[in-house]
């Protein structure tokens, strides 16, 4: 016996696996790891070929290190949990081992070397080379050119997967909070991962590199057509679970921004892989719905009572729920544009506290717009005049304001803060320019509520902007 070697046991999903389960077993028992200190649990996922007697035969040969437990279909998830409840408690190490991949034989000693080194550490993971059906290495390194994500929060490891499963070995304190793996995720790997990082620090070794086999049946790497956009679904199921259930006390105001631009990214890439923009991406139920608009009443709601981090919490929830609700959506951007300096397009960055706000073809039609509401604000120090020009070409709009203001004297002139606002902006890029502008001044009245001036009123303006001035400034 082994005594004080942590014990390893290697979870193994196995469907339909034959032609390579048995290797992937035969490398996790040929580990350069004390054999008695390192078992594998298989679980038949109702294979209708030979896995089971593939299995079978070598729990015969190696009683002691091999069990294989035989199941009706539930999936790769579902027999990854059921490899999880085989495993007795106090296991100290737990690893995944995809029936269709295997190790090299110093992969097991280097992730165990990692994690007695830092207890930190609840889930190391490692490189792959990508190898054929035979066996013939196709690519030597999954990750080169990328930096494989480390460290512990949430959104790191939720915009997207980098974490292969037969990679990973987990620690065993930390099964409570792994397992069982909810059934509606898709991937084991991409749950592990973000789950982890919640509650633990993740860790990446470069070397040794599992052998991850990829023969045109792969669930994920490789998928073209409606298999993508299957599997891209599959994605934001997984990323909407987490993002139903985030915390203001876990997840930093930055992090959910970043957690949502990734769910929104991943969605954008499902919309284009479907050649719809009304392809139907996540399942919402009328509970689901309810949800959604009672959280965006309370992102509102706290947004006004000034509890920014709070707001942002619910209407992502809120968000999450119901992607398709127009209120929800609405408030999110809302409790974003309010954000200082957040995530993402950031139109009046640098503006001076009150900003006033110009179109951009009524100046170049009628550069005396400019020219009078220059010379009523100049003696202001905290204003910015703002020419929206999102709907201008970027060049032709610096060529053509830039034009008007040499013109106007107004290049030259250190009184008058300029800021040219060029496109194109999103929905949240508008959300941002709208909720920063203090007043709009032009013949077209502000449908958004922003104060409205028509020209000729830069009087009116001007009392205005002193008032917001007098307001924000402390009492002396």
């Amino acid at each position: 016996m082994s005594a004080g070697v942590p014990s390893v046991w290697v979870l193994v999903a196995a469907y339909d696996a034959e032609p390579y389960v048995g290797q992937a077993v035969r490398s996790a028992l040929a580990q350069d790891y004390p054999p008695d200190r390192l078992h594998v649990v298989v679980v038949d996922d109702g294979s209708t070929d030979g896995t089971a007697a593939v299995v079978a035969a070598l729990a015969e040969q190696h009683p002691a290190r091999v069990t294989l437990v035989r199941q009706e279909n539930r999936g790769s998830v579902g027999a990854v949990n059921r490899a999880a409840e085989a495993v007795p408690a106090g296991a100290d190490f737990l690893a995944i081992l995809d029936a269709d991949d295997a190790w090299p034989a110093d992969k097991i000693a280097a992730q165990v070397e990692l994690l007695t080194a830092r207890p930190d550490v609840g889930l190391v993971y490692t490189d792959m080379r990508v190898i054929d059906g035979t066996g013939a290495v196709l690519q030597e390194s999954w990750l080169q050119g990328v930096r494989p994500p480390t460290g512990r929060g949430l959104p790191t490891f939720l915009r997207e997967n980098l974490v292969t499963g037969s990679s990973i070995v987990v620690r065993g304190t930390l099964r409570e909070a792994l397992f069982p793996i909810p059934d509606d995720m898709a991937w084991a790997d991409w749950w592990l991962a973000a789950r982890a990082a919640q509650v633990s620090e993740v860790a990446y070794l470069p070397l040794p590199r599992t052998l991850y086999r990829f023969h045109g049946t792969n669930m994920s790497l490789g998928s073209q057509g409606p298999a993508r956009l299957r599997e891209l679904r599959k994605g934001l199921a997984l990323q909407r679970w987490f993002l139903r259930r985030v915390e203001a006390d876990a997840v930093s105001v930055s992090d959910l921004e970043q957690i949502w631009d990734g769910f929104a990214r991943l969605a954008q890439e499902a919309l284009e892989a479907a050649g719809t923009p009304f392809a139907s991406l996540v399942d919402v139920r009328p509970a689901d719905g309810a949800e959604a608009a009672a959280l965006g009443v309370r992102a509102r709601a706290l947004l006004a009572a000034g509890d920014v981090h709070e707001a942002l919490v619910a209407a992502v929830r809120g968000a999450a729920a119901d992607p398709q609700s127009d209120a929800v959506r609405d408030a999110l951007v809302s409790v974003r544009a309010a954000v200082p300096d957040g995530v993402g397009p950031q139109p009046l960055r640098g503006a001076r506290p009150l900003v006033v706000c110009l179109e951009a073809d009524e100046v170049v039609r009628d550069p005396a717009v400019l020219g009078a509401c220059a010379a009523a604000l100049a003696d202001l120090p905290g204003v910015t005049l703002a020419i929206d020009a999102t709907s201008f070409d970027q060049d032709e709009a610096a060529a053509k304001i830039g034009g008007v203001a040499e013109a106007l004297g107004l290049a030259d002139d250190d009184r008058v803060d300029l800021a040219l606002v060029t496109g194109p902006l999103d929905e949240l890029g508008y959300g941002r320019l709208r909720a920063g502008t203090t007043a709009r001044l032009g013949t077209r009245r502000s449908g958004d509520g922003t104060p409205w001036f028509a020209p000729g009123s830069e009087p009116a303006l001007r009392e205005l902007l002193l008032s917001r001035a007098a307001r924000a400034s402390p009492p002396g």
